[in-house]
């Protein structure tokens, strides 16, 4: 067949790593269709203060596109977005992307997949390659009367820059990962602070700092040092993950000595330690860093309070005590829904299934970027790809390689379409979930990584490497190669 027309959704890394990798191929037949009028996905959305990633610079970028003037150890949100704009424009990635378009329906019609979009247009496609990723759409409590409350409720997603909190009493629901970087960059300004704590965290040390010009220089005049730099921040990160296991091991002891000596050094309350030390394995949350936010929450004008919500009132929150809590503002810092994309999307595949009802019994996908009877439908950090230790971007990149290879094999084969076969599926998610038995995650915690159920459809079980490595080739045995959709039967 000719050279095959390619859908991307989303103009976050993903969307960016995969149409970068198929120019670099020399295939020109694509186009990204991208909701809001920029690129940049997660770094764009996200403007909350002190928005930053947890992962060091140097690691949280391309490895064909390092950045040698990163400002600091871990970046904040706009210079990573300000990064991605330049991705796109270096690799001239604006020319193929379609603003403004925000997807609605993915449809296969026996020979294309149609993709429909809000604004009543649609067009055909033989690929679609899915970059929206697990965690886009903010998750909104359930709290009951939120709606009664007077003053402004926005989630840290979608942050209120007209809302000055300057001398307001607010409430912050919510004290994972955003809260951890919001509250101490409102404390000093607002009146007074209420946080409401569910469950305490793992808090560790960030250690960020400035990069002085020299190092930056360096780093640009001579490139091998700055890769060696970038190996050795993934060696360490990577030796994290032993953490995750459910066995004890000096890694796991030596994190925990380093929250608690972390704790003891910043908090001299033993009441508020208590509060603050989390009754769960490390590693069953998302571990959080931060070297002010325990500071922050023993400021005279916050209040941590540990008591459940009761229902909001239309001047504050009361709690299941019976306290009202009279604020003037509530920020919710409550995540993300995981795997949502099919609550305003509709995926059909050619013989009529949709994808909700082939995950009616759980989220998965074979090797987590395809899904059997979604032929030439491949998604970006799918299904178990998400890490807790590492870098997310070297799991795009061994993604985006291996959907570029399962293309050229389908063009060898000389085949229309690709599918992976349901018992080969079958027998990948098995095992990825009997391996996620032996991992803190299946402890009973609450965390977001784990559905009501106790399937755990986002997480990879194993270290960066063992990924790296079984996505290096396709195994042909594991697809069908075929150009008619009737031929396919189900396994």
């Amino acid at each position: 067949m000719n050279t095959p027309t390619i859908a991307i959704l989303g103009a976050g890394f993903s969307g960016m790593g995969m149409a970068i990798r198929l120019r670099e191929e020399g295939i020109e037949t694509f186009t990204i269709y991208e909701k809001a009028d920029e690129v940049g996905g997660t770094w764009r959305e996200n403007t909350y203060p002190g928005v930053a990633c947890d992962v060091p610079s140097h690691l949280y970028s391309f490895s064909f596109e390092p950045n040698p003037n990163w400002s600091k150890r871990f970046s904040g949100g706009d210079e990573i977005w300000a990064y991605s704009r330049r991705c796109a424009e270096k690799y001239d990635l604006y020319r193929s992307i379609q603003f403004g378009k925000t997807v609605t329906s993915i449809t296969h019609d026996g020979l294309k997949w149609c993709v429909g979009f809000s604004d009543g247009a649609s067009i055909k496609a033989d690929y679609v390659i899915s970059g929206l990723g697990g965690l886009h759409e903010p998750s909104i409590s359930d709290i009951q009367g939120l709606q009664s409350f007077d003053g402004p409720v926005f989630h840290t997603a979608q942050w209120r820059h007209d809302v000055d909190l300057t001398g307001k009493r607010v409430a912050i629901i919510g004290s994972a990962a955003s809260a951890v970087q919001v509250i101490p960059e409102i404390v000093e300004k607002v009146a007074h602070l209420d946080v409401y704590q569910r469950t305490p965290n793992w808090v560790m040390p960030r250690q960020s700092y400035a990069y002085p010009n020299w190092l930056k220089s360096l780093f640009t005049n001579a490139p091998i040092l700055a890769r060696a730099y970038r190996g050795i921040y993934f060696t360490v990160m990577e030796a994290r993950f032993a953490s995750f296991n459910k066995a004890d091991n000096a890694i796991k002891r030596y994190i925990q000595s380093v929250f608690r000596k972390h704790l003891e050094m910043q908090v001299s309350d033993s009441k508020l330690r208590a509060k603050l030390t989390p009754n769960y394995p490390i590693g069953c949350k998302r571990v959080l860093i931060s070297d002010d936010y325990l500071a922050s929450i023993q400021k005279d004008n916050v209040d941590l309070i540990t008591d459940p919500i009761d229902t909001m009132t239309p001047g504050g929150v009361r709690t299941k005590d019976g306290q009202e809590h009279l604020v003037d503002a509530v920020i919710l810092a409550t995540g993300f829904k995981p795997f949502n994309i099919l609550t305003t999307l509709e995926v059909s595949g050619p013989k009529g299934q949709s994808l909700k009802d082939a995950w009616k019994d759980g989220i998965s996908a074979h090797r987590s970027v395809a899904v059997p009877g979604f032929p030439n439908f491949f998604m970006l950090l799918g299904p178990n790809s998400a890490l807790g230790h590492n870098s997310v971007l070297l799991m795009i990149e061994a993604q985006v390689n291996y959907i570029l290879k399962l293309l050229d094999q389908a063009r060898e084969a000389a085949a229309r379409f690709v599918e992976p076969k349901r018992e080969a599926t079958k027998r990948y998610n098995e095992a990825i979930q009997e391996d996620l038995k032996d991992r803190v995650w299946a402890a009973s915690c609450g965390a977001w990584y784990v559905d009501e159920n106790g399937h755990n459809y986002t997480l990879y079980p194993h270290a960066v490497r063992r990924y790296l490595r079984d996505m290096k080739m396709p195994q042909n045995d594991e697809y069908f190669f075929f150009s008619d959709v009737t031929s396919v039967e189900p396994e």
